[in-house]
């Protein structure tokens, strides 16, 4: 599979987003029957992170068929990844909430390390508007082209089984699997201000509440412009709901605390 996927308009149904499920799949089926979500017609979409302290990471690896759901790779399976590959460098994905991948027999550790592995690092979905975008983390000079730019530098390597150590690799990895560029001029911007934490809190306690969007100056929102598509969701850091910035969907809402949900938008609703 491509590092980056391009997906077809969905036609007979509806594609819905979610932010970090982190081995959280009761609570997604939960939501997904609230939003009477129709398997035959409808698609999800995970930004990234569906393993890893929840308890139902397994479940959600069996989810995820690149079909009717897919994923982007998440920093998290590119921990169990490294993991698996090379043992000793465990530690890190050990000490992030990924205890549950050692206790398996090593034949279905290599079962889902592998299943990861043919992960795209991004998605484009096409929709009525335009082109929407996947990537777990950030979007390096807020352009989707350098997204595209870096997944071709390290699409031969990685498909060849190269190490997430790999220079064009690790690159690419620093950029859209970890770094926190973007969430962390939302939080500097909009989500410190006392203001806006009490406009978020109304938001959340709306019946019916969507997202909530970051309202700014020209300058501030300029960031959130991503060149070269309608609209990026991400998750990867936590943030209080659902929130919009230009075109930027932060979904990262959920750790398991009570009242919290998981984020959830619809991308291509009419």
């Amino acid at each position: 599979m491509s590092t980056l996927l391009k997906v077809g308009l969905n036609t007979t149904g509806r594609d819905f987003v979610v932010g970090d499920v982190h081995g959280h799949f009761s609570q997604l089926q939960h939501q997904l029957k609230l939003l009477q979500f129709d398997g035959n017609s409808d698609r999800l979409f995970c930004v990234g992170d569906v393993v890893d302290r929840g308890e139902e990471s397994e479940a959600m690896l069996e989810l995820v068929d690149q079909r009717r759901c897919f994923s982007v790779l998440g920093n998290h399976e590119a921990m169990m990844i490294a993991g698996f590959e090379k043992p000793e460098d465990a530690g890190l994905h050990l000490s992030n909430g990924g205890e549950w991948f050692y206790r398996l027999p090593r034949t279905r550790q290599q079962r889902y390390a592998e299943q990861a592995r043919t992960w795209p690092w991004a998605i484009e979905i096409e929709t009525s508007r335009g082109p929407v975008g996947l990537v777990h983390a950030n979007v390096p000079q807020s352009s989707w082209h350098e997204v595209s730019k870096q997944l071709q530098a390290m699409a031969a390597d990685w498909q060849a089984g190269a190490p997430l150590t790999s220079h064009a690799i690790e690159y690419a990895a620093q950029n859209l699997l970890w770094n926190r560029t973007l969430v962390l001029r939302l939080y500097s911007e909009f989500l410190e201000s006392e203001a806006n934490k009490r406009r978020i809190v109304a938001h959340w306690q709306s019946p019916g509440s969507d997202e909530w969007v970051a309202q700014g100056t020209v300058s501030q929102l300029a960031p959130f412009d991503i060149e070269g598509v309608a609209g990026v969701c991400m998750g990867h850091t936590y943030v209080p709901v659902p929130i919009r910035a230009g075109r930027c969907h932060f979904l990262d809402t959920y750790r398991g605390d009570p009242g919290e949900a998981l984020g959830i938008i619809c991308i291509n609703a009419s």
